[in-house]
């Protein structure tokens, strides 16, 4: 019954991936004005150890033999690396006020995550499984979910897999519901109970932090979809992030005020290279042309100008980035995760460090889904879908969304990003009120996620 040290051990348990990349891209600014050359040597290292990491998990060491270069000998030279940069990082914590570089992140930083409001950790094991809440200047609330089990997450993952794979069918339909009851049954209803004593007031915006084989699970949809019964977002608006260091991150990296929108939009109705036997995007044009209208002085790259290096070099230029593309989700070799660019794929490997910004980096990792990529290389909010969205809904997202994000405050256009989650749940609330008529199914509005701040 200590919930700050289960936040800072979940906290830290979270770390796979990108926690490792996370952890070679620290800020440096106060070692360098303490000791240049002992940052320097560091950030040498670091890069050197990134690259070494990402090369050797890009496709399980194979790319690695294509240059020639054994397994035993890229195991080692990663182990020197290791071991080099462990030495240099114990240096570091030898100099005055840097005994705590690179250690985990105590729970009074952790609970900056709830500022602004609501964070809700859950953990499920064998042992027990609980939810943790807290919010800024009080205590942290413990939420035993007695029902839920990681057997019980295992069904629900089972029952998801079994119902993408047959999109667009009542097999979908059905498969989904299912999953939303058993997440509302088990999970969530007790924590929307708890947040209800707590005098939470509905429409309050909560974010949530699973961890493990939740992540992929749709907690912000969780409900019982029957006449006469509420479901989590009729309650609250919620978002998402994998770490609670990611989300303080993301939040601290924008001022308060609102920001000028200052859009790059890229669209590829029809991509090249391995990926170009996806099908046709047909309301891409439709849907640019909203977002041209909502938001003059956008940048546009779309067609043969939406090129790999194009992009590329036109991602860390732009604030606010609007992508209308087929995208590939590779759960084997998540690096290679992309998005399918005209004339090749832009890959997760190139996105995390092209659009990471400066500042602190003592942040541990989430899950390798490509809006949660997204928000680790620099994005500090990130609107995207748990599988393909239908196409057809492309020119609705803008016009509820973005039109909602942009509109006009005081005769000039803002775009506040903290705006985002409300976006999304205007949104997905409109294509749910045409379920009355049997319009549109379960799998065009529980897809869409916001993640961060």
């Amino acid at each position: 019954e200590q919930p700050q040290r289960a936040v800072e051990l979940l906290e830290q348990g979270q770390g796979t991936l990108l926690a490792q990349l996370a952890q070679y891209r620290t800020a440096l600014a106060d070692l360098q004005a303490v000791d240049p050359g002992m940052a320097a040597k560091f950030t040498e290292l670091s890069a050197q150890l990134e690259q070494s990491f990402i090369q050797n998990h890009v496709d399980g060491m194979e790319v690695s033999l294509e240059r020639g270069v054994s397994r035993a000998d890229a195991v080692g030279r990663h182990q020197n690396l290791s071991m080099r940069w462990k030495d240099i990082v114990n240096r570091i914590r030898q100099l005055s006020g840097f005994a705590t570089f690179l250690q985990p992140t105590p729970f009074h930083l952790l609970a900056h995550a709830a500022d602004e409001g609501h964070v809700i950790v859950i953990n499920v094991s064998k042992i027990r499984s609980d939810a943790i809440i807290f919010q800024k200047g009080v205590e942290p609330d413990i939420v035993k979910l007695p029902d839920a089990t990681p057997e019980g997450v295992k069904h629900m993952s089972s029952l998801m897999e079994g119902a993408l794979s047959v999109p667009g069918s009542s097999g979908f339909e059905e498969g989904i519901k299912l999953v939303l009851r058993l997440l509302w049954e088990s999970i969530v209803q007790p924590i929307v109970k708890r947040l209800e004593q707590r005098g939470l007031p509905r429409r309050s915006r909560i974010r949530w932090c699973p961890t493990s084989a939740l992540c992929p699970l749709p907690l912000h949809a969780a409900g019982i979809y029957e006449p006469d019964e509420l479901s989590l977002p009729d309650i609250y608006i919620s978002s998402y992030t994998r770490t609670l260091s990611t989300f303080i991150r993301a939040r601290n990296r924008a001022p308060h005020s609102a920001l000028r929108p200052s859009i790059l939009a890229i669209g590829v109705p029809e991509p090249g290279g391995d990926d170009g036997t996806d099908a046709p995007l047909e309301f891409f044009s439709e849907e640019l042309d909203r977002l041209l209208k909502h938001v003059p002085g956008t940048e546009l790259l779309d067609g043969f100008a939406a090129s790999h290096d194009a992009v590329l070099e036109r991602l860390p230029t732009r604030p606010w980035v609007h992508i209308a593309c087929h995208r590939h989700q590779d759960i084997k070799r998540p690096f290679q995760s992309h998005f399918c660019l005209q004339d090749k794929p832009l890959t997760l490997q190139q996105v995390i460090p092209c659009h990471t910004a400066t500042g602190d980096r003592n942040t541990p990792d989430e899950g390798l889904h490509l809006a949660v990529a997204m928000q680790f290389a620099g994005f500090r909010s990130v609107v995207g879908t748990l599988w393909a969205m239908d196409d057809a809904d492309g020119p609705g997202v803008v016009d509820s969304f973005d039109k909602f994000l942009f509109r006009k405050k005081k005769d000039r256009k803002t775009g506040d990003y903290k705006e985002a989650a409300r976006g999304v749940s205007r949104f997905t609330k409109m294509l749910r009120s045409r379920q009355d008529v049997r319009e549109v199914p379960f799998e065009r509005w529980v897809n869409f996620i916001h993640v961060g701040a």
